[in-house]
């Protein structure tokens, strides 16, 4: 069963980057994100997933996964995420212009919404 986000990023520059390998923890900043309705908040946010079991990557089209550190890169835009049971799936596209599939089993996922313009 799908799980509904009750936000997206869709068009959003990341506004920064934070990937600790050793902690099971990524952290994206944004500007703004769009709420359930679509709309546009204009608010500061973290989008954090964390604590996954195991985390899987593909470039483009391949049909093969890998471990998530040898497709790692720095996001610059998240293009789409699925939530399913206990799967995350995610297409982003890289600084240096790649699109990458990455999928998470069992991650904890959190939006942290700044109450100022600053986080």
């Amino acid at each position: 069963m799908e799980k509904k986000l009750e936000y997206s990023f869709d068009d959003e520059i990341a506004s920064k980057f934070c990937y600790d390998m050793d902690n099971k923890q990524i952290e994206v900043y944004f500007a703004g994100y769009s709420d359930e309705k679509e709309r546009f908040l204009d608010k500061p946010c973290i989008f954090n997933i964390s604590n996954w079991v195991e985390a899987k990557s593909k470039i483009g089209d391949e049909e093969k996964f890998y471990p998530l550190d040898r497709n790692m890169g720095v996001f610059s835009m998240i293009l789409y995420i699925k939530y399913n049971d206990n799967r995350l799936e995610m297409l982003v596209n890289t600084i240096d212009e790649r699109y990458v599939t990455l999928f998470f089993t069992n991650p904890k996922v959190n939006l942290t919404i700044s109450q100022s313009s600053e986080l």
